[in-house]
């Protein structure tokens, strides 16, 4: 699914989209930061270590069929009425619910049908080792945007989380912004690489060579049309996060 830097990216594009509501937009923009954490909070379980879906409210074998944004209000029904919650706090809720929402359709749109579904991959190890390789190359071309906004990690680091997630603690939520802040105000501190290394158990050198191979087309390819995909896939994302964000807002 998209990186964490992925997702800042696609929050500040939501933003700037000219189709927002301005009302919406303005609420959004005033707690720009909280939205922004509430974005990328939904990977704190790499740090917690609980299950994902306790955190994204899916499984593989639900997309589809189950809206993982309206399983994660309909279990926490407290969060979702957004003018019920403090202005700070709506936004974050507004930015996890965009998170879910994009890790879904990347799962529809890319994982299963170019990887799960596709029939060509020799093994497991071969499509994870291409898919991660992919995700960790538009990490980097996220970060690269990233980089040119230098007072984001502050803007980012100023979030207080006082009970703005059940199914999490405080002190997690505070831990996930510093580990982001940590790599976005530190080039030598990303660790996207490494974290997909260590889930696949390849050194970081073998996953680097990978990576090196798909950016310059000499991995294993993936099933025709990919590209063409991945851009199809952002562009129905940022129609549906406006949709998403006019329902939640009412």
């Amino acid at each position: 699914m998209p990186t964490p830097f992925q997702h800042l990216v696609y929050a500040q594009e939501i933003l700037a989209d000219p189709d927002l509501p301005l009302n919406l937009k303005a609420h959004l923009e005033e707690h720009l930061c909280a939205f922004y954490l509430g974005a990328t909070a939904a990977d704190v379980q790499t740090l917690t270590g609980q299950p994902r879906v306790d955190t994204h409210f899916y499984h593989l074998a639900d997309v589809g069929v189950v809206r993982p944004g309206e399983v994660f209000l309909a279990t926490y029904p407290q969060l979702a009425y957004p003018r019920h919650l403090r202005p700070a706090h709506a936004a974050f809720i507004s930015g996890y619910l965009v998170h879910l929402l994009w890790d879904e359709l990347w799962a529809a749109q890319i994982f299963l049908p170019f990887y799960v579904e596709a029939p060509q991959w020799p093994a497991r190890d071969q499509r994870n080792l291409h898919h991660n390789a992919v995700r960790t190359l538009l990490d980097r071309q996220a970060e690269t945007r990233l980089r040119a906004q230098p007072c984001l990690g502050e803007c980012i680091r100023a979030v207080a989380p006082h009970g703005w997630l059940p199914f999490v603690v405080d002190d997690a939520l505070a831990r996930w912004r510093d580990w982001l802040v940590i790599q976005l105000e530190d080039p030598t501190r990303v660790e996207t690489g490494a974290v997909f290394a260590g889930r696949m158990g390849v050194s970081v050198a073998e996953f680097e060579e990978v990576i090196t191979q798909v950016a310059q087309g000499r991995y294993l390819a993936p099933p025709p049309g990919l590209d063409a995909a991945l851009a199809a896939f952002e562009l129905s994302a940022y129609t549906a996060s406006r949709r998403l964000l006019r329902q939640y807002w009412g």
